[in-house]
């Protein structure tokens, strides 16, 4: 069992936008391909998981699909993610879940004595819909979030906006995640953890794939380079690196 304050773990989830982030939940990628090209996923995006890493991904669906995740992180936190999409006539339409447990925390007032444990959590129900357009697919996803520390209580509501472009073998796709007034807790509103996603990718025959993405925090968190590539050994059976 860890322990925090839960005076301390507020105080932290209500620092300045410069100094910190709230919801950072949202930035832990999902998905056993997309993990495993290393994250450079955003412009490859085709399956469920595109309600996650790029919205306009799941224009490609041909068919309704479901995929569930589940992560062990660290002690007692866990992740776990849901996601359902049904393709239609008029585009796809999705929704999912995503959800952040940290167990049971044990409580210390500020002489450090030992006082009541509690529960810290944070999820996000998201919607999302994607359409192929002439040239371009395009996609959006609509997270309602909320955090919950002790008794305290935040939520609001973020847009995840994507864009998708093939040409024959070369895919280009970019994503804003993130986009919303932040959460607010006590009496400090916090800023979402906003991205902007760039990435390109390249279809070798037989089924292999090689991506590159850039991924930058416009609030000060700089620039990730991502770099992956996926091997088709053998039919439905891939080897991926990144």
């Amino acid at each position: 069992m860890r322990t925090f304050g839960l005076a301390a773990l507020l105080a932290l989830a209500s620092q300045t936008s410069w100094a910190a982030e709230t919801a950072s939940f949202l930035n832990i990628n999902v998905g056993a391909r997309g993990l495993g090209m290393g994250g450079a996923y955003t412009a490859l995006a085709d399956d469920t998981n595109a309600l996650y890493w790029n919205p306009a991904g799941l224009a490609k669906l041909e068919k309704r699909e479901f995929t569930a995740s589940h992560a062990e992180m660290f002690e007692s936190t866990r992740l776990d993610f849901l996601a359902y999409a049904h393709p239609t006539s008029q585009g796809t339409f999705a929704a999912g879940l995503t959800y952040l447990s940290q167990g049971k925390i044990e409580g210390r007032d500020n002489l450090g004595r030992q006082t009541a444990g509690y529960d810290a959590s944070d999820s996000a129900l998201s919607l999302g819909y994607a359409r192929k357009l002439e040239i371009v697919d395009l996609g959006a996803t609509f997270k309602y979030l909320r955090s919950h520390i002790g008794s305290t209580e935040a939520q609001g509501a973020a847009v995840d906006v994507g864009a998708k472009r093939a040409f024959d073998r070369v895919s280009v796709g970019a994503a804003l995640r993130n986009l919303g007034p932040g959460l607010k807790f006590q009496d400090q509103r916090n800023d979402l953890p906003l991205r902007l996603a760039v990435g390109a990718a390249y279809k070798f025959a037989g089924g292999h794939a090689a991506a590159v993405e850039l991924v930058n925090g416009p609030r000060g968190a700089g620039t990730d380079a991502s770099f992956g590539g996926e091997f088709q050994a053998v039919k439905s059976l891939y080897l991926r690196g990144g």
